[in-house]
């Protein structure tokens, strides 16, 4: 198992945050975690603040980092990627995941498939209507999720956000399915400073990505939108016979 956190601008949190927060997982050890940072100025500032970490220089912007995290371990590798502001996790009736790594390898195993990942919200209240892990079209959010290596290429001019909907969308059209853990998400506090931007940056950006997703993935996905106007993509599982199913949060 290897685990990767593309980091940008977090040098004073990560350490208390996702470092802190990987001590108390099982199956993570020093050895394989790896940091990586968009540029040389970067690379110095966390070499000097995080000196017994292993440190590598990638790409800027998270759509290519994680393009270039792809390359840089083997094919059919298991990695497990965090952000780099987890807090925690949360989960239905306080139950123990600190062997969430372990059990998410064990479910690829299992099934087949080859990405997992976690609720899309930290609020516990939508946990209970779900199972507790499903294999059907599920959004993988990139606050923590793990895969096994398929060194997919992600477009990086048309999803420079939203590319944690591409790739769960990737793993689904190619292996049938995604693994969820329904009964657990992440603790973290989006749009903050640092990491892939705030929100008046990524605005037309994600336009760009809903568009881009809507056209080469429509039958599995629809735009919606909110009191902003702000673009969200809801996904709907394909069952036999074209038929669909709307994914719930």
């Amino acid at each position: 198992m290897q685990i990767a956190i593309p980091s940008y601008k977090r040098t004073r949190t990560l350490g208390s945050k996702t470092l802190s927060f990987l001590n108390t997982m099982v199956g993570v050890t020093l050895s394989n975690i790896t940091i990586f940072v968009a540029d040389d100025f970067e690379f110095i500032e966390y070499c000097e603040k995080y000196p017994d970490y292993h440190i590598v220089i990638g790409k800027p912007g998270i759509t290519a980092q994680r393009n270039f995290i792809m390359n840089y371990y083997d094919y059919n590798e298991y990695i497990v990627s965090l952000d780099d502001d987890i807090e925690d996790y949360v989960s239905l009736e306080g139950k123990d995941y600190t062997d969430l790594f372990i059990r998410g390898k064990r479910e690829l195993d299992r099934t087949g498939l080859t990405l997992w990942g976690v609720a899309s919200t930290s609020n516990t209240y939508f946990y209970g209507n779900q199972k507790e892990v499903s294999t059907n079209l599920k959004f993988c959010i990139g606050q923590c999720f793990g895969f096994i290596n398929k060194r997919y290429h992600l477009n990086e001019t048309y999803c420079k956000v939203k590319q944690d909907y591409l790739f769960t969308l990737l793993n689904y059209e190619n292996w049938g399915g995604v693994v969820r853990f329904n009964h657990v998400g992440m603790k973290t506090k989006m749009f903050q400073k640092g990491g892939i931007g705030d929100k008046k940056s990524r605005w037309d950006d994600n336009e760009v990505a809903c568009s881009y997703l809507k056209e080469h993935f429509g039958d599995l996905c629809t735009i919606m939108r909110g009191g902003t106007g702000y673009g969200e993509i809801r996904l709907r599982h394909r069952h036999r016979f074209d038929e669909v199913e709307e994914e719930v949060p």
